[in-house]
């Protein structure tokens, strides 16, 4: 399996890069098991209605993890939502409320024919 590193910190509506060893409960895992390859990655505070910008730079296939790290300051966030594109279609999916200072790794997994998704926190 690829692993790629994604270094995001989530400011108070907006994102930028931090050291890969500032830190954060919040920090966790994507782990692609949709079937499909991604071509857009958001995480966003489940109250704000601003998805903010992509974490991915390149395409992250099915099968593919993506580490995703925060700044300290949105520790006191409780619940997260995660939002990805299709690269085969542009579609878009959403896992909602998540409570990320329980979750190391994020195992993402779709059914499109179904239409739902779901997801396996460790």
């Amino acid at each position: 399996m690829l692993r790629r590193t994604a270094l995001a910190a989530l400011f108070v509506l907006g994102l930028a890069a931090v050291p890969a060893h500032a830190g954060s409960q919040l920090d966790f895992t994507v782990v692609n098991k949709t079937g499909y390859g991604v071509s857009e990655l958001y995480v966003a505070p489940s109250a704000s209605t601003d998805w903010e910008e992509n974490l991915l730079e390149e395409t992250l296939e099915n099968n593919e993890s993506i580490k995703i790290t925060f700044s300290k300051k949105q520790e006191h966030i409780a619940k997260w939502d995660i939002m990805i594109t299709f690269v085969d279609d542009d579609s878009k999916v959403y896992w909602k409320g998540y409570k990320l200072s329980e979750i190391q790794k994020l195992t993402l997994k779709y059914d499109r024919k179904a239409g739902t998704t779901t997801a396996i926190a460790e």
